[in-house]
């Protein structure tokens, strides 16, 4: 193959296909059945599980233990299925080698963490929760720890080049939706193309303040479970 194929499994997961794995991040849903293919196919699968909120983790990912090379996930997710030799617990900032596999583990503003994984001369991000969470009509004490903690967790990310990301765009944010984007474009560079996710609503259509700040950012918006993409 050519690239890496990413497909839109539901909310905040995705399968990355490179060359020789396919890359399974925060299984929740998959109602277009991308994974069951998979598993069903001759490449491993690797799951990585960001943290354990329900819509970031399906325990139901132990069923494809026998296609599965390896799980990966926060140190809080409270995951036992597979095999004991497939189940990489690792803490916020860890960074280990499985194979030809690197994967460190960056922090959150919710809970559990982010992950950083490069192979096959690929560099692929998933923030998780990992967001600017500005909500609004909070109290002036919670926002500024929550804007503290999200200015904390850039300063790890500054300068890191990658060639996929995903990060949320969550629409009950509303006027500030695009500021987590915003800021995180600001300190990363992305390659192939930004994957915005967690929706919690309508799908994001960058504003016209974004586009003229950031419109050279490659950009694939998925609607639908089940959509595909080659970058």
């Amino acid at each position: 193959m050519s690239g890496l194929t990413v497909s839109y499994l539901e909310h905040s997961g995705f399968a990355v296909e490179t060359d020789t794995k396919v890359l399974v991040f925060d299984y929740y849903k998959d109602p277009a059945g991308i994974v069951n293919a998979y598993g069903a196919a001759k490449k491993p699968l690797w799951f990585f599980i960001s943290h354990g909120h329900a819509d970031h983790f399906n325990p139901r990912i132990a069923d494809f233990s026998a296609s599965t090379a390896y799980y990966v996930y926060n140190k809080d997710v409270p995951f036992t299925g597979g095999r004991p030799e497939q189940r990489r617990s690792m803490a916020v900032y860890e960074a280990i080698t499985l194979g030809d596999v690197q994967i460190k583990q960056y922090g959150s503003t919710d809970e559990g963490g982010s992950f950083l994984i490069r192979t096959d001369d690929y560099a692929i991000f998933h923030a998780g929760d990992l967001n600017r969470w500005h909500w609004d009509g909070d109290t002036d004490a919670n926002i500024k720890a929550a804007d503290e903690l999200f200015e904390r967790e850039l300063k790890c990310l500054d300068g890191l080049v990658v060639d996929i990301a995903f990060f949320p765009v969550d629409a009950r944010l509303e006027r500030t939706r695009e500021w987590g984007v915003t800021d995180f474009v600001n300190v990363v560079t992305v390659q192939r193309a930004l994957i915005p996710m967690h929706y919690f609503g309508s799908p994001w259509t960058p504003s016209k303040a974004f586009l003229q700040t950031h419109g050279r950012v490659p950009l694939w918006i998925p609607q639908v479970a089940g959509e595909t993409q080659v970058f």
